[in-house]
C-alpha cells in the first residue's frame, strides 16, 4: 500500500495519517491493479512491483509449476532456495493446496516484488516450452536465477549496454519483451547446454519448439 502511494503521488502522506475509509480504498485500488493500471500509465517495473508484493499469480500457475516439477528431477531453483523434486511429487497432489503454499513460500524468499514477479513470468514460459515439447525433461536443476541473468545479458547486448549492471532496467521492460528474451535464455542456456534430454531419438534443437 505504501508502494502505491508513492506510485500516485509524488509527495504522499505516511499511511498512518490516512482515514480508515483512505486505508480501504488504497486496499481496493492495490487488489484491482489489473483493472487500472493501463489507464493510469503504469510503467511495466511498477505494476510488476505491485503484482509482486501481492505475490499474485496466474489462473493454473501452481498446476504448470507442478508439471515443470515433473519433468525436473534434480529440482527448481532461485535465491538459495530448491523446491524439491522428492519427496514433493510423492507426499502430495498436483491440485492441493499444500504444494500451492509450498511454491508461494519459495516465492515468497525473492525480496525484490518486481524479480518475484519476474520468477513467475519465467516459469509461465518454461512451462509453455515444455508443454509444446511433451518428449523433454531437464536433466539438471532448473535454476531460475541463472536464467534470468542471461536474459538479461542478451538484453544489454542487443540495446548497446553491455556493460550495465542495473538489472532493473530489464525488469522496466515491457512483458513482450522480457519474455522474448527470458524464452531464449530458456532455450540458448537449458537446450543448447544439454540440460534437456528428449526421451525419443529425435535430436533436440530439431525437437523444442517455443512457439
Amino acid at each position: 500500500m505504501k508502494l502505491c502511494l508513492k506510485m500516485l503521488n509524488k509527495n504522499p502522506k505516511p499511511l498512518e495519517n490516512h482515514s480508515p475509509y483512505e486505508v480501504r480504498q488504497l486496499l481496493f485500488k492495490v487488489l484491482s491493479v489489473r483493472e487500472w493500471a493501463q489507464h493510469e500509465h503504469l510503467s511495466p517495473l511498477q505494476r510488476r512491483q505491485l503484482e509482486g508484493c501481492l505475490c499474485r499469480v496466474p489462473a493454473q500457475f501452481y498446476l504448470q509449476v507442478w508439471d515443470i516439477l515433473a519433468r525436473t528431477p534434480q529440482g527448481i531453483r532461485t535465491q538459495g532456495h530448491t523446491l524439491p523434486h522428492q519427496p514433493t511429487l510423492t507426499n502430495m497432489t498436483r491440485s492441493e493446496l499444500n504444494f500451492g503454499l509450498l511454491v508461494e513460500d519459495i516465492l515468497n524468499h525473492i525480496q525484490q516484488p518486481e524479480y518475484r514477479q519476474i520468477i513467475v513470468e519465467l516459469l509461465c514460459i518454461v512451462s509453455t516450452i515444455l508443454h509444446r515439447n511433451p518428449e523433454l525433461t531437464f536433466r539438471n536443476q532448473l535454476d531460475l536465477d541463472e536464467l534470468v541473468s542471461e536474459a538479461f545479458k542478451m538484453f544489454c547486448k542487443d540495446n548497446q549496454m553491455e556493460g550495465c549492471r542495473d538489472v532493473m532496467v530489464f525488469f522496466s521492460a515491457a512483458n513482450s519483451v522480457t519474455t522474448g528474451y527470458l524464452a531464449r535464455a530458456v532455450v540458448n542456456n537449458v537446450l543448447k547446454g544439454g540440460q534437456l534430454a528428449p526421451t525419443g531419438g529425435v535430436e533436440e534443437e530439431d525437437q523444442c519448439r517455443v512457439s
